[in-house]
């Protein structure tokens, strides 16, 4: 649990204030931690928090990103925030990922990962100031830097060995567990009513029944989360289809996403209709919303670290912050398996589960033959400035495309180099890599669809050397492909039948002539 000097001060008050007033009762202390006497057992990250002034090149000159650029490392992790002397940005794109504006009617700003502070980095970012859209390339380059913080801090995970000690020391007994079958990212252990969440690179959660106690002499950095779970601020959009999927989106109150930005229908309804209230992004959200609607749980991704004093800020008030880490999941059928995590927090456990093996025994086939088809695939987008974005070698789309037979290719693309997903490329080594693939699959996530290969062959005339253009093989994905988690058994069906050489209307991918 990532814990600053003043939240610890002010922690070190509040368990004092719990001692004296003897507040058990789940429903009234409104705790997310308690107090352990051994500090030195928490593992320990390293954050620093730097000012870089940087150099701005590209578009006409009136606009630009501010300098100096704040740059905040968790455990060498890199985000940085880029802020515009204009309000007319609505989105960047850096290193293949799309970022929308967080400050909308404020100058435009962004906070995004980044690889390093050394390396000139070009991004696009996309102006709404003329008659129409344009993306409009920049190059940032680094200078100086100023350390402003640094420190070692309260790592994110709790000795599991020690909570179950203190649960069994209060009375209770370990009484089963459940150790996903694909998901390496968390397990759950039940000690009666009780459960405990354990997530690597999160941390330790009490998950306490509805009318429940918190057990005394719990280790400090115990997230305690208190049923039932039914005004949640979503702010990890991934998540937002696993609720879905296990019957459980009356409990999602609260969303950092707009009903705008969500592929979802049934999430964008609900936000139409102000069942869902729109709350702000993770680094912004809107506290006095989140006090009105007596949000009960803040379920974030890992974006949040670099926002320590918003996670502060969250526990300060009493909303207990859940970060989930199912994009960690390099197979596919791990992150799917994380509507079971779902289940449990929001009690629709046999809902979750049916999903989750309805959605096996639907690919049963393909995950049992284990097929090789020996067809080479390469799935790609080209950005604005004509560079290739493709995923790295053993990111989850590329498993997806090894269970469904196929062979991802350029091969080794980026292998090992950092914790990102995709990587851009020259046009010319792409083509290297890829001019022989047997099928193209074009990514429309983020530079969005393309309708026909003619389009393709117009962003870049070396398409129309590739192998699968001359054979008619290009194929676009769908956009709502990458919120929606659940439909990973539709796309491995989707990816088989076409590796197959079986033509039908595809959930998630269309064929382009």
């Amino acid at each position: 649990m990532i814990l600053g000097k003043t939240l610890q001060k002010k922690i070190s008050i509040l368990f004092s204030l719990i001692a004296v007033l003897c507040v058990t009762s789940c429903a009234s202390q409104g705790v997310t931690f308690v107090n352990q006497t051994n500090e030195e057992s928490i593992p320990q990250s390293v954050i620093e928090t730097y000012q870089v002034d940087i150099g701005f090149e590209g578009g006409s000159g009136k606009a630009y990103i501010e300098s100096p650029v704040k740059v905040t490392s968790v455990d060498g992790d890199l985000t940085a925030v880029f802020v515009w002397n204009s309000v007319n940005y609505d989105y960047m794109i850096v290193n293949g990922i799309r970022y929308d504006n967080e400050n909308p009617g404020g100058p435009s700003t962004f906070t995004v990962s980044i690889d390093n502070i050394t390396d000139p980095l070009t991004v696009i970012g996309d102006t709404v100031a003329m008659s129409t859209p344009h993306e409009i390339e920049y190059v940032i380059t680094w200078g100086e830097k100023t350390l402003t913080m640094s420190g070692t801090i309260s790592g994110s995970q709790v000795s599991e060995g020690e909570l179950f000690s203190a649960l069994e020391k209060a009375g209770l007994s370990k009484t089963g567990e459940m150790i996903p079958e694909y998901s390496i990212g968390y397990r759950v252990t039940d000690f009666g009513d009780y459960s405990v969440i354990s997530i690597d690179n999160s941390g330790e959660y009490l998950l306490v029944p509805e009318g429940g106690s918190v057990p005394d002499g719990l280790p400090r950095g115990v997230t305690v989360l208190c049923k039932p779970l039914d005004k949640a601020y979503l702010v990890s959009t991934s998540a937002m289809d696993l609720v879905l999927a296990c019957g459980a989106l009356d409990r999602i109150a609260l969303s950092g996403t707009k009903a705008s930005d969500w592929y979802i229908d049934d999430a964008r309804c609900a936000m139409e209709n102000g069942d869902i209230l729109y709350a702000g992004k993770y680094r912004a959200p809107d506290y006095e919303l989140l006090l009105n609607t007596g949000c009960d749980i803040a379920i974030e991704n890992t974006m949040l670290y670099h926002e320590p004093a918003v996670k502060e800020k969250l526990e300060e008030l009493g909303i207990p912050v859940f970060i989930e880490t199912s994009s960690y999941e390099k197979e596919p059928l791990g992150r799917l398996e994380w509507i079971r995590l779902y289940g449990i927090l929001f009690d629709m456990e046999d809902e979750a589960d049916r999903y989750f093996y309805d959605q096996l025994d639907a690919l049963s086939d393909i995950l049992s033959e284990k097929t090789d088809t020996g067809v080479k695939v390469a799935f790609f987008h080209v950005t604005a400035n004509g560079t290739v974005n493709v995923r790295r070698s053993g990111d989850y789309i590329t498993r997806m495309i090894e269970i469904s037979g196929g062979h991802y290719v350029p091969e080794n693309a980026g292998d090992g180099e950092n914790a990102l997903s995709t990587m851009n490329m020259q046009m010319e080594d792409f083509y290297v890599g890829a001019k022989d693939a047997d099928i193209l699959i074009y990514n429309s996530t983020i530079a969005g669809e393309i309708g026909s290969v003619d389009e393709l062959i117009r962003l870049n005339p070396l398409f129309e050397d590739f192998r699968a253009v001359r054979e008619g093989r290009v194929y676009c994905t769908e956009q709502n492909l990458f919120q929606q988690t659940t439909g990973m058994a539709d796309f491995i069906k989707d990816l088989n039948d076409i590796f197959n050489g079986i033509d039908r209307e595809y959930t998630y991918i269309k064929r382009l002539s």
